[in-house]
């Protein structure tokens, strides 16, 4: 088979195989893959699959955050925006927790917050 006889099917998935190899010779490969794969399909979807093989996790989170105490969900929520940070991230992902933490902000820690930005755009 030639190079023109591949269809764009196949190239994504030979690709795809070679991302799999290559993840399988770097320290923490695999996970540096799951969250490009993670970015990959947020972008080109309507959002991550649901993992229902490991069980409903959003109910399982959303429970969890019921019986947090308020110090726990803050130290788990900001180890998961520091995570953030450091790995590739959907963008579509981070608008929708900006999302969430903006509509969880009253009128006055809105205004004082774009305040704040407005500052430092300056």
């Amino acid at each position: 088979m030639t190079a023109q006889e591949f269809t764009p099917e196949d190239r994504i998935f030979a690709h795809l195989r070679l991302a799999i190899a290559e993840a399988q010779k770097v320290p923490n490969g695999q996970s540096l893959l799951g969250a490009a794969l993670c970015v990959a399909l947020d972008t080109v979807a309507g959002g991550a699959p649901r993992y229902e093989i490991f069980g409903d996790m959003r109910a399982d989170a959303a429970l969890w955050v019921e019986c947090a105490t308020p110090v726990e969900v803050e130290l788990y929520g900001g180890a998961a925006l520091a995570a953030i940070e450091r790995r590739p991230f959907a963008p579509k992902a981070k608008r929708r927790i900006f999302a969430m933490l903006w509509q969880s902000m009253t009128v006055e820690e809105r205004e004082a917050f774009l305040s704040r930005v407005m500052k430092r755009a300056a």
